[in-house]
């Protein structure tokens, strides 16, 4: 089965939610029930069933930390044509937000189990990234931009610290400990792990299809900043993150995963960000929405250029 048809069959899926959606047979609201059952329940499944007696390997942490630090290059790169082009500054934050931090989890989970699932370490790679390179930056230094550049300032930099209380962060340092001390697990208990853990990529591709808006195309004063988030999320950063991973050695399915997952659209926290903080959250769902909808033509040609699905 080769790539395209690979995206096709979670696409098919995630266009479900949204005819689901037209037929009335789900909301929109539903999404926030949907996204908490999965943030809380499925996700730490998910992430105990990836890496349970999975090695994390050198490879995997430095394309992490690459990860993070080409983060921090592109946003400062970004905010010059940001200030020269004198976008306002709801604008700027949702730009260099939108910009950045990828779907790599809802997303970027369904895509690399769906291409790389059968190899090993794909997911533990997959899960490594997602949580150490996007979800940690983007609860840290993504509130810290959205706050400086939103207009609402009733809120608390303790509202940062709120990630390293997620049951998906809890479980991701309690399976590396108990790999690391190679505590047994209750096969009944890893089993029900996998179970609940099945559950994670049909659920988040219909959040993803409840998402969708046709409506959200018509903001045309957008067009300028949107192609440039689009261009640098889902051209520049992969290219950046392929010629990085080279650079510091990162082989095999380490970098295949990272440059992957740095090819994925726009997360959809950012727009809860946005929102929150009072930058630009209608051009933050616009990008969100069309990124997703480009990923059906911009993943098959970034994998097919790693030379994987061929």
């Amino acid at each position: 089965m080769n790539v395209f048809r690979v995206v096709l069959s979670l696409f098919l899926v995630l266009f479900t939610g949204y005819l689901l959606k037209q037929r009335g047979i789900l909301r929109e609201t539903d999404t926030g029930v949907i996204n908490r059952l999965i943030l809380d329940v499925t996700l730490p499944a998910f992430v105990f069933h990836a890496l349970y007696q999975q090695r994390v390997t050198a490879d995997m942490v430095r394309a992490a930390w690459l990860f993070g630090i080409l983060q921090v290059l592109v946003m400062a790169l970004l905010w010059m044509p940001a200030r020269l082009l004198r976008f306002p500054r709801p604008i700027i934050g949702t730009f260099l937000l939108t910009a950045v931090y990828g779907n790599t989890g809802f997303l970027g989970y369904p895509v690399v189990q769906a291409i790389f699932g059968k190899t090993e370490g794909a997911m533990a790679a997959a899960v490594v990234y997602d949580q150490f390179s996007m979800a940690l930056p983007v609860y840290t230094v993504g509130i810290a931009v959205a706050m400086h550049y939103g207009n609402k300032h009733d809120t608390s930099w303790r509202e940062m610290l709120r990630f390293f209380t997620t049951p998906t962060f809890l479980v991701l340092i309690g399976t590396l400990v108990i790999n690391a001390l190679r505590v047994p697990i209750p096969s009944f208990i890893s089993h029900a792990a996998q179970l609940v853990a099945g559950a994670t990529v049909p659920l988040v591709l219909l959040s993803l299809g409840l998402m969708l808006e046709p409506a959200h195309l018509r903001a045309n004063r957008y067009y300028l900043p949107m192609v440039l988030i689009l261009l640098a999320k889902m051209v520049l950063f992969p290219w950046l993150m392929w010629l990085a991973t080279g650079w510091a050695e990162v082989q095999g399915i380490a970098r295949l995963v990272a440059v992957t997952q740095s090819a994925m659209p726009s997360a959809m926290v950012n727009a809860v960000i946005t929102e929150r903080y009072g930058c630009d959250h209608q051009l933050a769902t616009l990008v969100i929405v069309i990124g997703t909808l480009l990923t059906i033509v911009v993943l098959p040609a970034v994998v097919t250029l790693l030379g994987v699905g061929q």
